[in-house]
């Protein structure tokens, strides 16, 4: 009694699951589960299977009700029947025979004659062609000949002359705006010199020349006198500054020769 009163929780879990196997083998010697047999076969529980379907006659028709497609294909423009080929050869033949440039520029030296084409968009990088050879992207088509403002070809369908392409005038890009040079700074005062009066200072810019010569412009009344006027201001501004030379050299001379000095 007292080892089942102490035994663990680890015990009674072995027991009880002793117990259990005891109680399925002789549930086995019994018999259980040995009269365990299918039921009959029952037609109401089978499913229906399905029907097949009648036969749908063919939609389309016979071949000749088609024939005006090919007399009048949708895809054209003129609704008649175009050329094709479906072989790769013949359409690498047909770009190679194909020739769309235009002449951008030439050069003509005693020794050496060469062309440089470009395609009509602009898009491809110019090409240089020298006289006897062919673009890389049309090789049956050769330089024959070049002149000041055109170059000649010789291809599958005869000769081909591109004259020069002349700008248009559009696109291109704006000229560069050239910034108007700043203004010069005044001459630095003479020593002893007034400064003159801004007004006095202030000389207006030459004026241009006529455009022709035969024709002499129309003088305005008020700009001649304002020309006079001006140049009456420098006039008396360059005999002060000749008159303050004069006195500065005639005060030197005045001056007695300092100690240390040769006369």
């Amino acid at each position: 009694m007292r080892r089942v009163e102490t035994a663990g929780a680890k015990t009674w879990l072995l027991g009880g699951l002793a117990l259990w196997a005891l109680g399925m083998w002789v549930f086995a010697l019994i018999g259980i589960g040995g009269k365990v047999a299918t039921l009959e076969d029952d037609p109401t529980l089978a499913g229906r299977l399905p029907q097949p379907v009648a036969k749908v006659p063919e939609r389309l028709g016979p071949l000749p009700q088609y024939a005006a497609i090919g007399e009048r294909p949708l895809f054209t423009d003129d609704r008649r029947p175009q050329p094709f080929t479906i072989n790769p050869e013949g359409e690498e033949a047909s770009k190679a025979n194909a020739f769309d440039y235009v002449l951008t520029s030439v050069l003509r030296t005693p020794d050496f004659q060469m062309a440089i084409l470009q395609t009509p968009d602009g898009t491809g990088e110019p090409m240089r062609v020298k006289v006897g050879d062919a673009p890389k992207a049309a090789p049956n088509w050769h330089l024959t000949s070049v002149d000041t403002r055109s170059a000649v070809f010789n291809g599958p369908e005869g000769e081909r002359k591109l004259e020069l392409r002349v700008f248009n005038g559009t696109g291109g890009e704006p000229p560069t705006a050239i910034a108007a040079p700043p203004p010069l700074p005044p001459p630095p005062p003479i020593p002893g010199q007034p400064v003159p009066s801004p007004a006095v200072n202030q000389v207006p810019p030459p004026r241009p020349p006529p455009q022709s010569a035969d024709v002499p412009p129309n003088p305005n009344p008020a700009d001649a006198a304002q020309d006079a006027a001006t140049q009456q201001q420098i006039e008396a501004i360059r005999k002060r500054i000749e008159a303050r030379r004069a006195k500065l050299r005639q005060e030197a001379q005045q001056r007695p020769p300092q100690p240390g000095q040769n006369p």
